[in-house]
């Protein structure tokens, strides 16, 4: 006999991205909807689950480290903090795992990225499917819980690097319409009122004008060393936290 959890994430596979319209407790700011449910309920007193959701740019990259201890330092005891992420996944298999992986957590606050993975031609997942993908996980969070704050994120452009760790990989022709897929994202949030933490303009920035720089900091060709995320990445993840803490 299929769960409620599963019966909810069959009736989304059916579903097509259309407006939500969330009646979602949370402001906005000038930069756009703030995750301040969830602050709301932490200076309330009561714990709260973060769980952060993605690729490999999630996995391996410094801004979850600083994010786990965000949380830690600002509100001790008070969060549980889950990496649910995995190396090379796309938005189907976050879907497919949805429940495994992030429902069974409870969560209060998600941040998702599927899109740097989605884009890639030997994943053979259309713009439309990664959109279809992203509105399913959406509406399974929220018939879980209402008022669980999700942020959605794009992350850096790629490029073809030769450096050994790239390991013969060709990141930035392999996702010729990554850019597109980024917008999914950008543009799911601002029809639906969900936060989002828009990196790739700035790693665009910094690419196109100092591509050598670029390099270094992105030296396989997709992932962000250490520093670069720490640098560009985490700031920007902070900020809307800082602005949603303080919008009470």
């Amino acid at each position: 006999m299929k769960t409620p959890r599963t019966l909810i994430l069959v009736a989304a596979l059916m579903l097509v991205p259309i407006t939500l319209a969330f009646a979602q407790d949370q402001k906005t700011d000038k930069a756009g909807p703030l995750p301040t449910t969830f602050f709301k309920n932490l200076n309330a007193g009561k714990q709260q689950t973060v769980v952060v959701y993605g690729t490999s740019l999630s996995v391996s990259g410094a801004w979850v480290t600083e994010l786990e201890k965000y949380f830690k330092k600002t509100y001790r005891g008070k969060v549980t903090f889950v990496r649910a992420a995995l190396s090379g996944r796309t938005s189907r298999w976050g879907l497919a795992n949805l429940e495994k992986r992030v429902l069974s957590k409870n969560p209060d606050l998600v941040f998702i990225e599927f899109s740097a993975n989605d884009s890639a031609t030997k994943h053979k997942i259309s713009i439309k499917k990664s959109e279809q993908n992203l509105d399913a996980m959406v509406r399974a969070l929220r018939e879980q819980n209402p008022q669980v704050d999700i942020v959605l994120q794009t992350m850096n452009p790629a490029w073809d690097s030769d450096a050994p760790k790239a390991g013969g990989k060709s990141y930035g022709s392999d996702r010729p319409q990554m850019e597109k897929y980024y917008a999914v994202y950008r543009d799911y949030a601002a029809r639906n009122n969900l936060p989002l933490v828009d990196n790739f303009p700035v790693w665009r920035e910094i690419m196109t004008k100092d591509m050598k720089r670029y390099k270094k900091m992105v030296s396989d060709g997709i992932h962000p060393d250490p520093d670069a995320s720490r640098e560009i990445t985490w700031p920007a993840v902070k900020a809307l936290l800082e602005r949603a803490r303080t919008a009470q």
